[in-house]
């Protein structure tokens, strides 16, 4: 018989509207430990959801049915099934995707990328820990995966009562998955790398900057990773810069760059010392995608000054009329905010932005309007007077 969550008055209309989190202070158990199963309820007793609780979290109860259904292997091979038809409707799937994206897809704390017949999984939640044993062989079935990788190494598993972990789940993963993306070969790392090995999100950011880069023009890719926007603005013949602090992250995009017949310059530097010391001028995009840098709101005023940093000093580098593209991938600051960063950034060098154009997230990570925290990355494309 699982355990009782009972919300306090007035908290339940927000679960009925599909947000699926209960936060610290909006509930209280009765019969649960962390990391069970257990029956949300109204403060007058009513069923509201099913779902894993969590007293160490600040997200204590995570909602993963609205109906009184039993949580076991069936119940995730058809929503793991479901998530797939998805993508398939989507016309991805089949090569490189998220093909599970948490919340999104009525699995908190869970994330599953696709490379080919390669999964690689993150485990974000005590309760989906819990489940692993039950959710483990239905992803493999429904997905058809040859091997399964965990990357749990993400700091917020602390909060859940979780060590970061690493591991293989299934099978005999290769060191690098070989894909396809837009016409470019990538060599994703499946057992080392940030993440997942390859940053999905920003797919439609990187195809359409590959198609408005001009021959001849100056590039620099301030946080290049595996080289996604260089070698997009290579195939389109501009001279490209591409810098990162890691030098395995370096290793890898010049690999990625050679196995393209691409040339590219690349730095081993931290990017916001490197454009404090770069000469004025020359560029005629920088392309700004730094790591997260708050995950919670408290670490808000960081990352908007590391934005602010970053515009200010990527300024002078710009020629008249070029163009920043300056990413965010915390849900903690807007759209909005980032522009208005952005804007105070331009205005301390006296210089002016025009707002051309957004982008977020691709589509295989979907963004319930009903719950705001699924939109993390914000893209603003700017350009210089």
């Amino acid at each position: 018989m699982p355990g009782v969550v009972r919300l306090k008055e007035g908290k339940e209309r927000k679960v009925l509207r599909g947000y699926p989190w209960v936060q610290r202070g909006e509930c209280q158990a009765h019969g649960v430990e962390d990391g069970d199963i257990a029956s949300l309820v109204s403060a007058k007793g009513g069923f509201l959801a099913v779902g894993t609780f969590n007293s160490q979290s600040r997200f204590r109860f995570r909602v993963l049915s609205l109906e009184d259904e039993t949580i076991d292997s069936d119940w995730f091979a058809c929503r793991l099934q479901r998530a797939k038809d998805l993508r398939s409707e989507l016309g991805l799937g089949a090569e490189a995707c998220r093909v599970v994206y948490s919340e999104a897809d009525g699995l908190p704390g869970l994330i599953v990328d696709r490379y080919g017949p390669n999964l690689v999984v993150q485990v974000r939640s005590l309760g989906q820990e819990r489940l692993k044993s039950i959710w483990l062989n239905p992803l493999i079935e429904v997905f058809e995966a040859e091997s399964v990788v965990e990357r749990s190494e993400m700091a917020g598993r602390q909060e859940e009562g979780l060590e970061p972990y690493s591991g293989i789940l299934h099978g005999n993963p290769p060191e690098y998955a070989e894909i396809i993306e837009d016409g470019l070969g990538y060599s994703v790392p499946l057992l080392g790398g940030l993440k997942t090995g390859h940053y999905l999100d920003q797919r439609r950011t990187r195809n359409l900057f590959g198609a408005m880069v001009r021959p001849k023009q100056r590039v620099l890719d301030a946080f290049c990773y595996t080289g996604g926007f260089a070698m997009q603005a290579a195939r389109s013949g501009a001279r490209v810069t591409a810098l990162d602090i890691l030098p395995e992250a370096l290793d890898l995009a010049r690999k990625n760059l050679a196995t393209n017949g691409l040339r590219a310059e690349t730095i081993e530097a931290n990017a916001f010392d490197w454009l404090l010391g770069a000469e004025e001028g020359g560029f005629d995009w920088i392309v700004l995608d730094p790591p997260a840098i708050a995950k919670t709101s408290a670490r808000r005023d960081s990352l908007k000054w590391a934005i602010w940093k970053l515009v200010h000093s990527s300024l002078p580098k710009l020629n008249p009329g070029g163009r920043l593209i300056v990413c965010n991938c915390s849900y903690q600051l807007s759209l909005h905010e980032t522009v208005e960063t952005c804007r105070l950034a331009a205005g301390d060098r006296r210089r002016r932005l025009y707002l051309e154009r957004t982008t977020i997230q691709d589509v295989d990570h979907p963004a319930p309007i009903h719950f705001p925290e699924a939109l993390y990355l914000k893209c603003a494309w700017l350009r210089s007077d």
